[in-house]
């Protein structure tokens, strides 16, 4: 009886794992696909059947994820990484967006470390996400935002700006009355094309579908209209009437079509050379001039889950080479939804730069010097859910976008957005040039800018009173070099500037004949600025730098001159504590000039005089401020042969 019994429970045993596994494989195929709907109903019904594995976590968080439905994606990933101490790298990408969406950024710094230190990835080379947050908020409330009143209760977004100021969107509210057709991967509606006319508030009214061939019974989306109103570009399903296409992998992916406008419909349809049935294009958008189509991509040498392209579009309507855009805007994220304005500014969405989870709308702003700077265009039109697809008129300042904020209304809806106040990544630097001792203007002098990595950016000229102005990336050191014949090259280190500010600079260029002799004071013949040391530091400091270089040019031009390094120190500390700091300033001022000059060791010396000689009234006891302290912490060059 006994052994009847044991062959029945491993009988029912067998049976219901054989069950499960037949559930698991078919789960596995459903993800595969994309039917995530269908996949993740399985996974759960194999997790509530007490069947559990690091796999099915992943992939059940995968299909939260891929829907945007952050918090059940959270859930699942937790308990997958802590079944799989060793996940891909991706899954710790993917975790720490959803940790972001809830606000737990402590959690989501240590799974971002993770990843980065697994895609090697450098921890110094990253601001820790409190540091993100807050250069993201210095751009934020720039923005008044309304919900653009013609969501439905499925999916709306991808707004468009059309012919005679109509605005067209996708919608996967379904118009049907007997047949309800649904996508495998979300389980919504198809989407379709829709336009509407703008009210004066910007909300949008009488919604129609797009008249003509473009909608068909699979997903459409995200047009992008010509300024003639001639051509449009949309995404579609791999599919044209009568033929439903998939790639190698069983994978039906996204292409991108061209449709004309003819007789008041959007008729004879093609497809694009640039697309493949074995990767997805999708989402195109018009530069301002028409020549060139940006779009997304997962197609092969694609960074991330799918990168930023641009090609040309040639006068005879065909293409040039495709070519992604590069590390500036391409991360190991998403980057998708482009928009091109017409002042030139490339918004797009991305869950690879800085911010607060999910999908968040950037832009990339050429900077002066012609790079691409990428800034979170900021709170409120980003979200700690999916905000996308956005677009706007420079001359209005008015535009939409889309967001997954109301998961109430279908996940995605479309909003009104107004700008109130631009994007602003510049400072300024202006300055005048003179002559050091006549104090004359020096018209055309040669000015260059240097990077704090020696990088040449810019040229430009004083013009004829000798003055300049410049427009400069804010939050950045650079270097600037004067130089104009008959007079030695002078140097200035500018520190980070904030955003909006001016700053004014005085350049006194000696001439190459200034006669020196023994007991000169090279600082003030060569009009040097004291070597300032930080606090309680005898390391040479950037700006510095600059200055010990002037030194060095003179020392070369100048075989046999001869100098001492005076060090001081400013009144706080002891004495003897003092007299060895100054000691140990001398000794590494000198040695900076000795390595970085090839000056020899003979030609130069260096003593401390630790607080003995100060420059101002700040003896010890005194109140003074830290920056007048700063002003006795210096090295000078006196010459003792020539």
């Amino acid at each position: 009886m006994y052994k009847n019994l044991l062959i029945l429970v491993l009988l029912v045993t067998g049976g219901v794992l054989h069950a499960q596994e037949a559930r698991k494989k078919r789960a596995d195929a459903d993800y595969d696909k994309f039917a995530y709907i269908k996949a993740g109903e399985l996974y759960e019904q194999l997790i509530n059947q007490g069947y559990e594995s690091a796999d099915i976590y992943g992939k059940l968080g995968d299909t939260y994820y891929f829907n945007a439905v952050y918090g059940k994606a959270e859930a699942y990933y937790r308990k997958m990484l802590a079944l799989e101490k060793e996940a891909r790298p991706e899954y710790y990408f993917r975790y720490a967006q959803c940790l972001k969406a809830a606000g737990k950024y402590e959690e989501a710094e240590k799974a971002l470390a993770r990843f980065y230190e697994l895609v090697g990835q450098p921890e110094g080379q990253r601001q820790s996400l409190r540091e993100e947050l807050a250069g993201i908020r210095k751009f934020s409330g720039r923005y008044d935002i309304t919900d653009a009143g013609v969501n439905s209760d499925e999916a709306d977004f991808g707004t468009a700006f059309g012919t005679e100021g109509e605005i067209l969107f996708a919608s996967a509210r379904d118009e049907g009355i007997f047949i309800k057709r649904t996508h495998e991967w979300n389980g919504k509606p198809f989407l379709k094309l829709y336009k509407a006319t703008p009210g004066e508030d910007g909300t949008l009214q009488s919604p129609e579908q797009l008249s003509g061939d473009v909608n068909t019974k699979y997903h459409q989306s995200t047009p992008a209209v010509s300024k003639d109103g001639e051509t449009m570009y949309f995404t579609r399903n791999n599919f044209t009437p009568g033929k439903y296409k998939k790639g190698e992998d069983g994978t039906n992916n996204l292409k991108i079509y061209r449709a004309s406008f003819i007789d008041g419909k959007w008729k004879a349809i093609e497809e694009l050379s640039i697309n493949s049935d074995d990767y997805s294009s999708a989402h195109p958008a018009l530069s301002p001039d028409g020549r060139h189509l940006y779009f997304v991509s997962d197609r092969p040498g694609t960074r991330g889950l799918s990168d930023l392209f641009v090609v040309e579009i040639r006068d005879n309507g065909s293409f040039g080479p495709v070519q992604n855009l590069g590390d500036a805007i391409n991360t190991r994220g998403r980057e998708t939804f482009p928009f091109m304005s017409d002042s030139g500014v490339l918004y797009f969405a991305s869950d690879g730069h800085p911010g607060f989870g999910g999908l968040d709308i950037f832009a990339a702003v050429r900077d002066p010097f012609g790079n691409y700077q990428v800034v979170n265009v900021g709170e409120p039109v980003n979200s700690p859910a999916d905000d996308f697809a956005y677009i706007i008129n420079d001359s209005t300042k008015r535009g939409y976008f889309s967001s997954g904020r109301n998961g109430e209304s279908g996940g995605d809806d479309i909003y009104t957005l107004v700008e109130n106040d631009p994007i602003t990544i510049t400072a300024e630097l202006c300055g005048h040039v003179r002559d050091s001792l006549t104090k004359e203007a020096l018209a055309g002098t040669g000015i260059t800018i240097y990077d704090e990595n020696n990088r040449k950016l810019k040229d430009l000229r004083a013009d004829d009173a000798g003055d300049f102005c410049v427009e400069v990336l804010a939050g950045q050191n650079y270097n600037l070099r004067f130089e104009k014949d008959k007079y030695q090259s002078y140097e200035e280190f500018v520190a980070k500037l904030e955003i909006g500010d001016k700053k004014e600079l005085l350049a006194e260029l000696n001439k190459e004949d200034i006669p020196v002799t023994d007991g000169d004071d090279l600082t003030k013949k060569l009009g040097l600025k004291p070597i300032y040391f930080d606090f309680d530091r005898y390391s040479i400091r950037k700006d510095s730098e600059i200055e010990l270089g002037k030194v060095i040019a003179a020392m070369q031009q100048h075989s046999g001159m001869v100098i001492e390094v005076r060090s001081h120190t400013d009144s706080r500390g002891n004495d003897q504590y003092n007299m060895e700091l100054s000691e140990r300033r001398a000794v590494a001022t000198v040695d900076y000039i000795v390595n970085k000059g090839g000056i020899s060791r003979n030609r130069i010396s260096g003593k401390g005089y630790g607080e003995t000689e100060p420059v101002n009234e700040c003896a010890d006891g005194t109140g003074c401020t830290a920056e007048q302290h700063g002003l006795n912490r210096r090295s000078e060059f006196m010459i003792v042969k020539m």
